[in-house]
């Protein structure tokens, strides 16, 4: 098995069993609707203690002096949903967050310990993992 096999065969096993966000971390919480459009969002490092998330063409289209909230809807933004439900409670949008963060990174760990395993003396792990987690389209902040 090379690499690239290793690679192909986690994205497989990972595409099967990935967990929705928010819709598997949500509980019966009070949540407010936001709209947002069906394309590629992008959250550039904060200004003045602002978070935005902004479209390709620059286009604002969410901001927040809560990084959690624009965690949030980068996290959400990986299915490209319309509409999207965000708890009113900044307490639970934290916790949701911090709990989506764990299960990504339990993911990373259970990937590196079978790639360590299969190529023990390999430092390509960080460049497999990027390729795993871009073919996913999954991104940890």
């Amino acid at each position: 098995m090379t690499e690239k096999d290793f690679a192909a065969s986690y994205i497989e096993k990972i595409k099967n069993d990935l967990k929705k966000f928010p819709d598997d971390f949500l509980g019966n919480d009070e949540c407010e609707e936001l709209s947002l459009p069906s394309k590629l969002l992008f959250f550039p490092p904060p200004l003045f203690d602002k978070y935005q998330i902004i479209d390709e063409t620059g286009e604002t289209i969410y901001s927040t002096d809560n990084q959690y909230k624009a965690k949030y809807v980068i996290y959400a933004n990986r299915t490209r949903p319309t509409k999207l439900l965000m708890p009113k409670s900044d307490l639970r949008v934290y916790q949701i967050v911090r709990d989506y963060e764990k299960y990504l990174d339990n993911i990373l760990k259970e990937i590196e310990i079978e790639f360590k395993t299969n190529f023990p003396n390999s430092k390509g792990f960080k460049r497999i993992s990027a390729l795993i987690f871009n073919s996913l389209n999954i991104s940890r902040y």
